[in-house]
């Protein structure tokens, strides 16, 4: 089927079919989508389901089982578990038959009491988000340019250079809907942009080799402000080709949680392949 997805947004939603538009195009395949859009829309989907009190979602794990095409998929939810007190639901995308991502997200209920709460006991130094540099960062990919992802997301990170290791640091503001017509929520917008974790503390060249996030984990203790997403990562690996990327997530105001990202690291031969 004909990609007909909108030029203005990353995707626009036809009955259960989520038809991605040019923004969600990734860095290491033209045919594929990023893996942003992909746990975004993924949390899109979640935040469809109603819920039977308050709640907000407090884990979204994803799993990029495979290259998202980049032409329409069909979008699936299933609540696993549903309580008064605890919500999961998985979400999933196929194309065809074939399930080519998944997420499991746990939603818990918002007291309607306060519960106990001293700021000065659970102080850590990583909690002040790091200054938001003035000017903007272009990012680009051998053989791809700009992804067309990043064509919808503003990036900014401090001067020194990109990919000289670790602790880095990127603040990221999507500015496009992620779905045609609709408003994207401030979890939404920051999961889609915290898929650049797997590779804000990268220090390979990307001509030379491949480093692909299979799946993205962020847990948060409350929803982000605004549409500014900082990400202060680490990354570890030992030479086997299997790597951990990690990072802190910010909004202005301060934490509001961390993720992970298993990586798979290879040489690079031409167009990435997840079968």
């Amino acid at each position: 089927m004909e990609n007909t997805g909108s030029e203005d947004s990353f995707f626009q939603i036809d009955g259960d079919l989520v038809v991605p538009g040019p923004l969600a195009g990734g860095p290491w395949n033209p045919e594929e989508q990023h893996g942003g859009p992909v746990a975004g829309i993924l949390a899109h989907l979640v935040e469809t389901v109603p819920t039977t009190v308050p709640m907000r979602i407090c884990r979204h794990t994803v799993e990029l089982m495979r290259g998202a095409p980049m032409h329409p998929l069909r979008g699936e939810t299933e609540v696993v578990r549903d309580g008064r007190r605890l919500q999961v639901v998985r979400a999933s995308l196929f194309d065809g038959d074939r399930e080519v991502a998944r997420s499991m997200t746990v939603r818990l209920r918002v007291s309607d009491t306060a519960t106990p709460f001293d700021p000065e006991r659970m102080r850590h130094e990583e909690d002040e988000p790091p200054p938001l540099p003035d000017e903007p960062a272009i990012l680009t990919m051998p053989g791809t340019g700009v992804p067309r992802f990043l064509q919808g997301v503003e990036l900014r990170r401090p001067g020194g250079g990109f990919r000289t290791g670790a602790p880095g640091l990127l603040w990221l503001r999507m500015h496009r809907p992620l779905v045609a017509g609709l408003p994207t929520s401030p979890y939404v917008r920051m999961v889609a942009v915290s898929d650049m974790l797997s590779m804000v503390a990268g220090h390979l060249d990307p001509g030379e080799w491949l480093t692909v996030n299979v799946d993205l984990d962020l847990h948060t203790f409350r929803d982000p402000v605004g549409e500014w997403i900082g990400l202060r990562g680490l990354h570890k690996n030992v030479g086997d080709g299997i790597g951990l990327s990690e990072a802190v997530l910010y909004d202005l105001d301060g934490r509001i949680g961390r993720g992970t990202a298993t990586i798979l690291i290879d040489r690079r031969r031409g167009l990435i392949d997840r079968r």
